[in-house]
């Protein structure tokens, strides 16, 4: 079997304080993701991206540009490695998964944001797709929700995934 990671929407707007989607827990999942990014680049787990991508191409919230935190090398993707979505799902109208067939990939490795949008989302679909799934609890983020912290929204989410 063949193992893979996926990094769900790893882009400035849940860094960069001030965003509606800004993360306060960011930095720690970020730290989290360089950690998780540089082991499977050390031991051969290959890396996908996916971006969200607006379908209004003069958006400013997941616009067009290249906004995957390129002032971090190590989130570069690799050449063909990069996947865009423009929904919740990371599978959605791309070829995500013949992608992941053509790595013979039978285990993915789940990190993203937000944990309970896009990332649970995506993980529903490995499931429904035969894959196995690893949801990174630690590699994942919520925002709160009317009155409802983070903390317990992603605690809750990662509850159901496991």
């Amino acid at each position: 079997s063949q193992q893979s990671s996926a990094l769900i929407d790893l882009q400035e707007e849940h860094f960069t304080a001030g965003c509606p989607l800004w993360l306060p827990s960011g930095t720690l999942v970020l730290a989290n993701k360089v950690k998780l990014v540089n082991t499977a680049r050390r031991i051969g787990i290959a890396l996908v991206h996916v971006r969200h991508v607006s379908q209004n191409p003069n958006a400013s919230m997941f616009a067009h540009k290249e906004n995957i935190l390129n002032s971090f090398v190590m989130f570069r993707p690799w050449t063909g490695s990069m996947r865009y979505k423009i929904l919740l799902g990371a599978f959605y109208d791309n070829d995500l998964d013949t992608f992941l067939h053509s790595l013979e990939a039978t285990h993915l490795f789940l990190c993203g944001l937000l944990s309970f949008m896009c990332a649970a989302t995506t993980a529903c679909e490995v499931y429904a797709r035969g894959y196995s799934v690893l949801f990174v609890r630690n590699a994942t983020a919520s925002i709160p929700i009317s009155g409802v912290s983070a903390e317990m929204i992603h605690k809750v989410v990662c509850a159901i995934q496991g």
